[in-house]
């Protein structure tokens, strides 16, 4: 404040910090399971906040992908069968949510990239647990079903992200069959991955030198360059670049809707007053902790990172409510946490996307598996080193 008794005001509404009366509330739902979400959305008067929800930020995805940067004159402009908007996509709710309010935005002949990135799985595993099957059906005759299900699963690159998204475009398909969604399989192997993080990425990331910001920000560089495959007609492989100039990320929802397993934990320790100081302080770290990083990763190959769960509309909405309409942690995992986002994904038409237990990004596209060490995400991290 000045002299004069100017201050600038913040641009969102302060974060609720109400405690619910009474307790009990929210312990008669305990016993809800994943199926209820439907029954929970039409019995309770959760409708209109649902609604406002999807309203805010159907209208922050829609400045995100109208609002376009202009093309460098020397080079060649977008076609119809190139894509303006990619998301970095895993299937989970997050990045389903993005995907099904982008599609209401962006014109129908259009087509969305959605950036799926995996890391090579170690291949001495998988041949030992292949000797072992081997060895345990040596004496059984061989089914030709059998062999044809085995070779398809027993990709190096089917990650838990691969296949959540794989579902997740399905979703998509039926929600909207008429659009082009551009699947880009953007697969990584070890010998790229210690290639491109010592000429690139470890520069990116710096200053930040943590575990968990190298896993995060190899993991978004590479979905971000968009570099992979998609899937022509039949079952063949195309090799594809992301021709998209604005990439949505989902960065904001679990910070705001108490997604992350620590929040749970809290939660249990200390309730609801607990939970909101958690929240609190997510938010306010959440410039310097992720955006940053995410931004300059990003950035790197010439595209725009553009975060609409971020949007000061959403934030400020999100603020204004009292955090058990947000999320009810008394109920399992894949309902309680971001209960509100779950909500609105089925008032969407979303399916079993809505219900997906939380998973983190690096575990997801397994670069946490790509090193042999037991680390801790919060260690700092020697493959950062610039030397």
């Amino acid at each position: 404040m000045n002299q004069s008794g100017l201050v600038l005001t913040s641009p969102v509404c302060p974060l609720n910090q109400s405690i619910p009366k009474s307790l009990n509330e929210t312990e008669m739902n305990s016993h809800l399971c994943v199926q209820d979400l439907e029954q929970l959305l039409a019995n309770q008067e959760k409708t209109d906040e649902v609604n406002r929800l999807i309203d805010v930020l159907s209208e922050a995805v829609r400045r995100r992908v109208q609002l376009l940067p202009f093309r460098v004159q020397n080079s060649s402009p977008t076609t119809n069968d190139q894509a303006s908007v990619a998301i970095l996509f895993s299937g989970g709710i997050d990045s389903m949510i993005l995907a099904a309010l982008a599609d209401r935005h962006i014109p129908a002949h259009h087509p969305i990239d959605l950036l799926n990135v995996a890391f090579k799985l170690k291949e001495p595993k998988k041949q030992k647990e292949s000797a072992k099957t081997s060895r345990k059906h040596k004496n059984k005759p061989t089914d030709p079903k059998t062999q044809t299900s085995d070779s398809q699963t027993s990709s190096p690159f089917d990650v838990p992200d691969r296949i959540t998204g794989k579902a997740g475009l399905k979703e998509l398909h039926d929600l909207n069959p008429e659009r082009r969604w551009n699947f880009v399989e953007i697969n990584v192997t070890q010998e790229e991955l210690q290639k491109m993080r010592e000429e690139r990425i470890c520069h990116l990331v710096h200053p930040l030198d943590t575990v968990l910001d190298d896993s995060i920000g190899c993991a978004v560089w590479f979905a971000a360059r968009g570099t992979g495959f998609i899937m022509a007609r039949g079952d063949d492989q195309t090799p594809f670049t992301s021709s998209a100039k604005v990439i949505l990320t989902g960065i904001g929802a679990d910070e705001q809707l108490a997604g992350y397993s620590r929040h749970r934990v809290r939660f249990k320790m200390s309730g609801h007053e607990g939970l909101i100081q958690e929240l609190a302080m997510e938010l306010g770290r959440i410039s310097s902790r992720n955006l940053g990083r995410d931004d300059r990763v990003i950035a790197d190959h010439g595209k725009e990172a553009r975060f609409p769960y971020l949007d000061e509309d959403v934030v400020s909405f999100l603020n204004s409510l009292p955090v058990w309409e947000k999320a009810d942690l008394s109920l399992p995992r894949g309902v309680g946490e971001k209960l509100l986002l779950r909500l609105a994904a089925r008032q969407l038409g979303l399916g079993q996307s809505a219900v997906l237990p939380k998973r983190a990004m690096q575990f997801g596209s397994r670069i946490a598996k790509m090193e042999d060490k037991c680390e801790k995400a919060s260690d700092k991290c020697t493959r950062l080193l610039t030397g």
